[in-house]
């Protein structure tokens, strides 16, 4: 009888360990790279358990969510409006009799360009003076004279390029002896897009 039961259990733990090694869960491609305007793909997951998904970002979608054995599948990321890049993860996991096991498909999707300031606007007095901005920016950019705006003698601003992260914005502001109130700009711009930049105003009293 003890010989018996031993044989038994030999063949369930052969069979438990036969099936752990046969079960397999692997999607074709495990990572993808899109632009901040998102976009699609396709692609496969193979497995022989029943397998379900979920995404760690709802910009993005999978369809199928859910499937029994090897399936194709879509997924479909929307725009990254977002000021960093975004890495979205798309979990599988599938199960075959008392086993699970998962697997992963890494988004990685760019963001826009973009630069801006903790403030863009600060004032200070007619006797002048220095002033600071920290300007944030994912890509170089350049300093220029807005369109219309007369800069006074003495007026200074530093660096003229910046980017990308962090950059501090330094402008040396003359006194003000014309008897009115001034405004004093700078426009920074990406070098890589005019349409994206910020404008650093001072409004100096008199």
């Amino acid at each position: 009888m003890k010989r018996y039961l031993l044989l038994v259990v030999l063949c369930l733990a052969a069979v438990s360990c036969d099936q752990d090694t046969n079960f397999y869960i692997t999607p074709n491609h495990t990572s993808f790279v899109l632009g901040p305007n998102g976009g699609s793909f396709d692609d496969v997951l193979f497995t022989n358990g029943s397998w379900t998904c979920t995404v760690s970002d709802d910009a993005a979608t999978v369809t199928p969510m859910s499937g029994d054995y090897t399936t194709p599948f879509r997924v479909v990321v929307g725009t990254n409006n977002e000021r960093f890049t975004k890495s979205i993860r798309i979990k599988f996991t599938s199960t075959l009799g008392d086993l699970s096991r998962t697997a992963n498909v890494v988004v990685t999707q760019d963001c826009f360009p973009f630069i801006f300031a903790d403030e863009t606007l600060r004032t200070i007095g007619p006797e002048g003076g220095r002033v600071f901005f920290t300007v944030n920016s994912n890509e170089p950019w350049v300093m220029l004279e807005p369109d219309g705006s007369v800069l006074p003698a003495g007026f200074s601003a530093e660096p003229h390029n910046g980017g990308p992260n962090n950059t501090t914005v330094t402008l040396d502001i003359p006194v003000n002896d014309t008897g009115e109130e001034r405004w004093l700009e700078v426009l920074l711009r990406l070098e890589s897009d005019p349409e994206v930049y910020v404008i650093l105003t001072v409004i100096q009293s008199f």
